[in-house]
């Protein structure tokens, strides 16, 4: 059973409110839950619907009694956007208001995850960086078109939908929800970030946790990482939240036990 260690770090960036929300819960046993939501920045109530959001996904899931994990999630995430739906119709005044949502469960040798719109999530394994998660979003489809040689890849900077959700939760039927799971290995790392955090290359941010993973802790790398993203000082930088999971051995002595039990 591999152990895990979790950090997190966020920045306001230059908008006005923090829309960004996290949620992490560890038990006894070490199965772990880490929840973010990234409120939608062109809506109303972005920094509500974030917090509702994570609400209605940790009392879902803390709640049910549901074993299978790709279930339990899929199930919670309905029960999330039910939960703002109500919320909604309570303060109408929060009409059009969501966000995103990325949760992972970790289970000793497995992560589990669900998430709708485009939040990231990467794992940092054998010196790649790789994106697992679905990105639900107008960009991802224009990479899909750039790819199949069907548009220029400079036209998708200045499309005018390129930063449009195609799947949110926002309390009426969810487009897309990805669910699914991966075998986990010793040394792995995992980022859960809004698209705030985007402003880092995918080169640069791999290049940065290689150089922090070995001496510092993960949230030593949580706060570098926001810092890095603070550093390029974009005049639109939105906010930028991170969560880390490292996985690692567990302790020599439990190792020791479990090779003789």
């Amino acid at each position: 059973m591999l152990q895990l260690e979790i950090g997190w770090a966020q920045s306001i960036g230059k908008r006005d409110y923090q829309q960004d929300g996290v949620a992490k819960m560890v038990w006894p046993n070490g199965f772990a839950l880490a929840v973010l939501s990234d409120g939608m920045g062109g809506a109303v109530h972005g920094e509500i619907a974030s917090q509702e959001i994570l609400k209605g996904f940790t009392d879902s899931f803390c709640s049910s009694e549901e074993d299978d994990l790709d279930v339990r999630l899929h199930d919670s995430v309905l029960a999330t956007n039910n939960h703002l739906a109500r919320y909604i119709e309570a303060e109408p005044q929060c009409h059009g208001m969501g966000g995103t949502l990325v949760a992972t469960a970790f289970t000793g040798e497995h992560l589990y995850w669900a998430s709708v719109g485009d939040s990231p999530l990467w794992l940092l394994r054998d010196d790649l960086i790789t994106r697992i998660n679905q990105d639900h979003s107008k960009k991802a489809e224009l990479q899909q078109l750039v790819a199949a040689g069907m548009m220029a890849e400079e036209e998708i900077a200045v499309h005018p939908q390129r930063n449009q959700l195609t799947s949110a939760v926002m309390g009426f039927a969810i487009e897309s929800i990805d669910v699914n799971h991966l075998q986990l290995q010793s040394g792995d790392l995992l980022l859960l970030a809004s698209d705030g955090v985007e402003t880092i290359p995918d080169k640069d941010l791999l290049a940065l946790c290689q150089t922090l993973v070995d001496e510092h802790s993960v949230q030593d790398i949580a706060e570098q990482i926001i810092a890095f993203v603070e550093h390029f000082d974009r005049e639109y930088q939105d906010n930028a939240t991170v969560i880390v999971l490292k996985f690692s051995p567990p302790p020599a002595a439990e190792t020791e036990q479990g090779t003789a039990a």
